[in-house]
């Protein structure tokens, strides 16, 4: 499957990405999925501040599960990050 073909699936703002950063973003929701399904599910991506690539999708309100849920994501961005240079933040987004 080509980039072009699933940059609808992950946003309006994808396509503004790099290769790189595309590919990176699609592993991370790809990474994130298998741990919280639901929320990958309506997760996008697309071009954030200082080369950073930001990821938007519905985060809990619980703050238990919230705390879970960025810890996870920072150890996936962090893995990413030492394997690509592509620095990648998960932010609060639409229901």
């Amino acid at each position: 499957m080509s980039l072009e073909a699933v940059s609808h699936h992950y946003g309006t703002y994808f396509s503004e990405l790099s290769y790189p950063e595309r590919r990176a973003a699609m592993r991370y929701i790809d990474v994130l999925s298998r741990r919280y399904p639901d929320l990958a599910a309506k997760a996008t991506a697309g071009p954030g501040n200082e080369g950073t690539v930001y990821v938007y999708a519905p985060v809990p309100v619980e703050d238990d599960q919230n705390i879970a849920l960025y810890e996870a994501s920072a150890d996936i961005a962090i893995d990413i990050l030492l394997d690509t240079g592509v620095s990648i933040a998960l932010m609060p987004g639409p229901e």
